[in-house]
């Protein structure tokens, strides 16, 4: 499904002041509301002057709350997922999804710029689609950001949304298995993130760090169950035909946290450059040999 991205109108711009916390501790002013949320059941007369019903069921083929009554036996009184009111959420002015239901219902819903109909409870329209070159015309860099980091997001393959995931979350993160999942978990993370974080999100491959280079290979590793911190007591050990090799001694008194950071460390160091090309190629091997999705 194509990925469609919808931002607040001016009229939603905060009537007082709204700040956000940078990484390094500043407060920065941000002109759209923290949050916003179409009603997921609403009512309302369309152009010819017929009265409607919609509402969001993620699981529906529908959105008009008849259908879904006849057809699918959805409950008049069905309680709202949290899933669902996620999908529907604009965080900061922005709202980026490809779930088609989800695209129809913001659509179709009185508070979308365009809508032709009347809805007592809705004055004016809320939001619009974003064209092809609206982005450029957003003068707000927090919404252009998080523009640009949703479209990036649904470009990245597996590997790469699960790479950026560690970097983000750090090694010890377990990254889903399918794009979806992994998608979903970006996008809620660009609805939450401050404008550094929107940064982190944004920069490639060519822009990490040593540091955050060395976290996401760990990570892989991890995840591949390749390397573990806590099978062999005292050591730090990396899989190889199927059985545990130590390759690092490390005293189980630091935490786990202390045990990352510091293997971390020694990898980036001189010393440590040949286990590292051995990790690396540990990782490569298993990545040539595992099915494609």
């Amino acid at each position: 499904m194509a990925i469609k991205t919808y931002v607040l109108l001016e009229n939603m711009d905060a009537d007082a002041p709204v700040f956000k916390q940078t990484a390094d501790g500043q407060r920065v002013q941000v002109k759209k509301i923290p949050f916003h949320r179409p009603t997921l059941r609403q009512e309302f007369q369309d152009k010819d002057g017929n009265s409607r019903v919609i509402r969001y069921k993620s699981s529906s083929k529908f959105i008009d709350q008849d259908l879904q009554i006849e057809k699918e036996k959805i409950e008049a009184n069905a309680p709202f997922t949290t899933t669902e009111r996620r999908d529907c959420e604009f965080r900061f002015g922005v709202l980026t999804t490809n779930k088609a239901r989800a695209q129809e219902y913001v659509e179709a819903h009185p508070e979308m710029e365009g809508f032709d109909g009347t809805c007592d409870n809705v004055r004016a329209p809320k939001y619009r689609l974003l064209d092809e070159v609206g982005e450029a015309k957003i003068k707000n860099e927090d919404t252009r950001k998080r523009v640009k980091a949703a479209s990036k997001v649904y470009d990245l393959n597996l590997e790469e949304a699960q790479a950026l995931l560690i970097k983000l979350n750090g090694s010890f993160f377990k990254t889903p298995t399918d794009i979806d999942t992994c998608q979903n978990l970006l996008i809620d993370f660009i609805d939450d993130a401050n404008i550094a974080g929107l940064d982190d999100v944004l920069k490639g491959e060519k822009e990490m760090t040593v540091d955050q280079k060395t976290t996401v290979l760990i990570g892989k590793l991890i995840n591949a169950e390749l390397l573990s911190f806590d099978s062999v007591q005292g050591k730090i050990s990396k899989k190889k035909d199927s059985k545990w090799i130590d390759v690092r001694e490390m005293s189980d008194e630091y935490s786990l946290d202390e045990r990352m950071r510091l293997f971390s460390d020694f990898l980036n160091t001189e010393d440590g450059k040949p286990l590292r090309v051995d990790l690396e190629k540990d990782l490569s091997d298993f990545l040539k040999k595992k099915p494609k999705e």
